[in-house]
C-alpha cells in the first residue's frame, strides 16, 4: 500500500526500454539525470509502503552525495522515476 503523505507517490511501472528522470533528491545523487530502463521491476516494501526497484544505465555518469561513484548504471526507487520528456 501507498503512503498518501510521501513526497514520492508510487506512480507507475515501467518496461524495459522507458527513457526516464531520475530525481536527484529522491534518488540521493547530486544532480537529476535522464536514463534508460535496463532491467524489469523487483518489488520492495519500504518504509513508505510497496515500490519497485529499476535497473537504470544514466546518460552521464553520476556522483551520489558522499561523492562516490560516478555511477552509469543503478537500482532506483520507482517513486524516484518519471518519464522523461
Amino acid at each position: 500500500m501507498s503512503d498518501p503523505y510521501s513526497p514520492y507517490p508510487m506512480r507507475q511501472r515501467f518496461t524495459i526500454g522507458t527513457r526516464v528522470r531520475v530525481s536527484a533528491l529522491c534518488a540521493g545523487w547530486r544532480f537529476d539525470a535522464n536514463g534508460t530502463i535496463r532491467g524489469g521491476p523487483e518489488q520492495v516494501q519500504t518504509v513508505q509502503g510497496e515500490d519497485y526497484f529499476y535497473w537504470v544505465e544514466v546518460d552521464t555518469p553520476q556522483l551520489d552525495l558522499s561523492d562516490d561513484g560516478p555511477y552509469d548504471k543503478a537500482q532506483i526507487l520507482g517513486r524516484c522515476l518519471t518519464i522523461a520528456a
